[in-house]
């Protein structure tokens, strides 16, 4: 009988001590885990300050460069100089659009950009975009409609609101071939305002509709000279979500991409849109 009990308090110390040392490698590797997602944190937030830091510093110098030759060009008859002088300036426009750009998006991200909400006529703001944009699309000869609920009233910033669908109307402009539709629809949708940006375009696949939020993100490599910032979409996240929206992607009715936005309503009345 002894020896029965011997037997199992030797087990049971055997399967305490394979306890304990399994316990002893996992909490091993949970804290080597810990350790390198701050690592990786670390990394990243350092990544992402040094480009800040460089954009920022870049901000006086392509000033300066931009009125150098605003003034050449002022001052230079030659037509040939003007045609070169010209397309730096271009250049460094888009140089400083992209600088601007990564400061805002870093503002955005850290959460220290300010935000100044109040009730703001959405529907006014968006008919105004429309009425704006519907030239720049009839020159790349694509048709932009908008189905606007009337009354819709949210609490925002107005100034985000409108580089918001300024981002994304200028994604389109991009994106969609010549002879396309682009499409604006906004509704009441319960507690919060839904506001759709949809085309007949390619569309955007599945695996890239995360993706095409991330800084500097391309369908299409071969457009990275073709001006912009591929910030565009990074911007609107950062923004959606500074006014506790969000924002995604899916495939339109129309057969291209529809980008989403859901924003809170006001507690004003807002209408449903007409059939």
């Amino acid at each position: 009988m002894f020896g029965v009990w011997l037997s199992l308090v030797l087990l049971l110390c055997l399967l305490g001590g394979v306890a304990g040392f399994w316990w002893l490698q996992r909490r091993r590797q949970q804290q080597k885990e810990a350790l390198l997602r701050r690592q990786l944190v670390s990394v990243t937030q350092s990544s992402r300050q040094t480009g800040d830091n460089i954009a920022h510093d870049l901000r006086t110098p392509l000033t300066r460069l931009r009125a150098d030759v605003e003034d050449a060009l002022r001052h230079d008859d030659s037509e040939m100089h003007r045609a070169t002088l010209e397309r730096v300036l271009d250049e460094i426009q888009n140089m400083q659009n992209i600088v601007n750009a990564l400061l805002a998006l870093s503002q955005a991200e850290a959460g220290v950009m300010r935000v100044r909400k109040k009730t703001v006529d959405l529907s006014g703001l968006l008919e105004e975009l429309i009425e704006l944009y519907i030239p720049s699309a009839e020159e790349r000869q694509l048709t932009l409609q908008g189905r606007i609920a009337p009354n819709l009233n949210i609490e925002a910033d107005r100034q985000l609101l409108a580089r918001i669908f300024a981002n994304l109307f200028d994604n389109e402009l991009k994106y969609v071939p010549a002879g396309g539709t682009i499409l604006l629809t906004a509704l009441a949708s319960g507690p919060h305002v839904e506001i759709r940006v949809e085309d007949d375009g390619p569309g955007i696949p599945v695996e890239m509709r995360d993706k095409i939020f991330e800084r500097f993100a391309r369908l299409d490599p071969s457009r990275t000279l073709s001006g912009g910032s591929g910030l565009g979409l990074s911007l609107v996240k950062a923004f959606a979500q500074l006014l506790q929206g969000e924002v995604r992607v899916v495939e339109s009715s129309l057969g291209g991409a529809a980008f989403i936005l859901t924003l809170p309503a006001s507690a004003a009345e807002v209408s449903k849109p007409s059939p």
